[in-house]
């Protein structure tokens, strides 16, 4: 299986996040991908590491980006640090102390919006104090959503060759899945996999005759982002297993069905904290159904880890032999497959985790 990475994605290295009232260590850290990467490595008969380049040009990074997020959000993100800093703001990150509630203010123009001062900014396009921009985060954010694009590049090609399963990892950091259409949060800027489904659907495609995507997410948190990215889309199938009654905590129910043209192709199963194998392969198999009838053309999997038993910010129990079932149960559907990085936090095991996956996908049938 080909992973692709890139060195700049370990730059964004806030100092610190909130978390409950408490400036901790920033949990995202570049530590995360040098684990991982340094555990592929070591088993070189299963895995080839591609370097990629976000300053290359061979991919349109910023037009790929912007079939998913709006062009006032990416320049945000963009200027927001240099801005911040001359406002007279921390050097060490952005981070926001007020937030637009829907009760305080009403919705704002885009030209409203890019004439506020940057901390008003920095309220309006997150969600919490998980996400701190630093002078070298939008570098990071860039080089990681060109590692998803890149995979997806190789996933296109490569499943165009008539062979029956084919599977590609993007080793992306910072994460994705909670970065909505204009909003950053739950350390997450760009959403990485909705871009990547979005090229998909775009390669050698006519806009009539775009192919349709599933996109299955099994990190602990709900993916918020995807959710809100394709809810009223009826060509990408979004499907979620994740932990109840935890972060992001607004969304994620059953009840969260699409609106419009889009209803029924979101799929949310919310699962009780402290959820074993078992429970949790039980309702994988349902999840895995809810996708075989939708017979997508290519299938994404949002690779979250921190569903471990020993993960630090979350509360299911699996076991390291659940993940290699993940990867065969993803292999069975037989689709072209791109994985893509997601959460994960114990640093002891996430490499493994991450192998487990992909090694079950590997090696099934």
């Amino acid at each position: 299986m080909k992973v692709f990475w890139d060195p700049i994605c370990l730059l964004h290295d806030p100092p610190y996040e909130i978390l409950s009232g408490d400036k901790v260590p920033y949990f995202e850290s570049p530590a995360r991908l040098q684990v991982i990467k340094k555990e592929l490595e070591e088993h070189p008969s299963l895995f080839q590491l591609e370097l990629t380049d976000s300053s290359s040009g061979s991919i349109d990074i910023i037009g790929n980006v912007e079939t998913v997020h709006g062009r006032g959000y990416l320049n945000y993100l963009r200027n927001a640090y240099d801005e911040w800093v001359r406002d007279g703001g921390s050097v060490d990150a952005v981070l926001p102390n007020t937030f637009p509630h829907q009760k305080l203010v009403p919705r704002l123009s885009q030209s409203h919006v890019d004439s506020l001062s940057p901390v008003a900014k920095a309220g309006y396009y997150c969600f919490d104090l998980s996400s701190p921009i630093t002078k070298v985060t939008y570098s990071s954010v860039i080089a990681s959503v060109n590692v998803a694009l890149s995979a997806a590049r190789e996933l296109a090609i490569t499943s165009g060759s008539c062979r029956p399963k084919v599977g590609v990892f993007a080793l992306c950091r910072p994460p994705g899945h909670h970065a909505g259409t204009s909003l950053s949060g739950g350390y997450c800027f760009v959403n990485n996999v909705a871009v990547a489904a979005r090229f998909l659907q775009g390669f050698n495609q006519r806009p009539t005759d775009k192919p349709s995507v599933a996109i299955l997410d099994v990190d602990y948190h709900h993916g918020n982002g995807t959710q809100e990215i394709f809810y009223s889309d009826p060509s990408v199938r979004y499907v979620s297993l994740h932990a109840e009654d935890d972060y992001p905590y607004f969304t994620g129910s059953t009840t969260e069905k699409g609106i419009d043209d889009g209803v029924g192709a979101n799929i949310n199963y919310p699962l009780p904290r402290g959820t074993q194998d078992s429970e949790y392969c039980a309702v994988l198999s349902n999840a895995v159904e809810d996708i075989k009838k939708f017979d997508p053309g290519y299938l994404l999997l949002s690779l979250g880890v921190d569903t471990f038993v020993d993960d630090p910010i979350s509360d299911f129990k699996l076991s390291p032999s659940c993940y290699t079932h993940i990867g065969r149960v993803v292999a069975d559907m037989g689709k072209p497959t791109l994985f893509v990085m997601e959460g994960g936090y114990h640093l002891e095991t996430i490499g493994k985790n991450v192998r487990a996956v992909l090694q079950g996908f590997e090696e099934q049938g």
